[in-house]
Parts: C-alpha cells; structure tokens; sequence
C-alpha cells in the first residue's frame, strides 16, 4: 500500500473512540514532526494528544481527496476538510481546502499541513470574523 492509501485510510478512520499511540504509529514514526499553521508537535506521543484532544472537541470531521503525487521519500496531498465544531460557525459544518507535504520512510517524519487558519477557525468567531471580514474588505478596494 502506497503512503498515500495508507494516510487515507487512517483519517477516513479516524475519530474520538479510536485514537491511540498504536494506531497513530501504523503510519507515523517515532520522532515525527507535524507542523500546520497553528501547531507545532514534536512526537508520536504528542501527535497522539493532539487527535484525542482535536477528536474530543469536533463534532464530525471529514476529508475529501482531491489530487496527489507521490515518490520513493515524499507526497503531497491536495483535500478539501469538512469539519463541525460546536463553538464555531453555531455548529455548522465549514469546508476548506489545504495541502499536506509528507516526507517519510518507511513510516511518516514530517508531515505539513497548508491551509488558511483564517478560513479554518477565526472567520467564523462572532467578533474577530466581523473585523477580518472589513479589513479584507478595505484591502480588496
């Protein structure tokens, strides 16, 4: 199975009752790196408390692939996440795009998410959503 299909499969099962160290380690290797514009988590072990805590606090998760490379030590993956958290947006669902950079052996050391943290979590607060809605606004014009 390419690191691609491996990857999918462990966030398509990904969810609140499944997280553990083993699982993650199907995948992930010991001293991984994962990095997204909001985190920094050095570790298997700390990659584990990110999920049970990340999983913890969604309501549903999901993610549709859209387009992908792959070679004998890197991959990229274009997606769009869906995801529902009930203290953002009133509960509702929000989907946004991303990319994710891997670099691995036989298991993942770096993995990188891109996406707009913006578009993700603050565009959707009642008061800071308001004002990064006018200053985008104001820098349109």
């Amino acid at each position: 199975m390419s690191m691609i299909e491996r990857i999918q499969t462990l966030y398509a099962d990904l969810g609140p009752d499944n997280v553990t160290r083993d699982r993650l380690a199907q995948v992930y290797g010991e001293q991984v790196v994962f990095i997204d514009p909001m985190h920094r988590i050095d570790g298997l072990d700390q990659l584990e408390n990110y999920f049970v805590n990340l999983y913890r606090n969604l309501d549903t998760i999901n993610f549709r692939y859209l387009s992908h490379w792959e070679n004998e030590s890197e991959a990229m993956l274009r997606w769009e996440m869906t995801y529902a958290h009930p203290k953002v947006a009133g509960g509702r669902p929000i989907t946004m795009p991303g990319v994710t950079y891997l670099q691995f052996d036989e298991r993942i050391q770096l993995h990188q998410d891109y996406f707009d943290s913006n578009q993700m979590l603050f565009d959707h607060l009642p008061v800071i959503g308001s004002i990064l809605g006018w200053l985008k606004g104001r820098l349109n014009n």
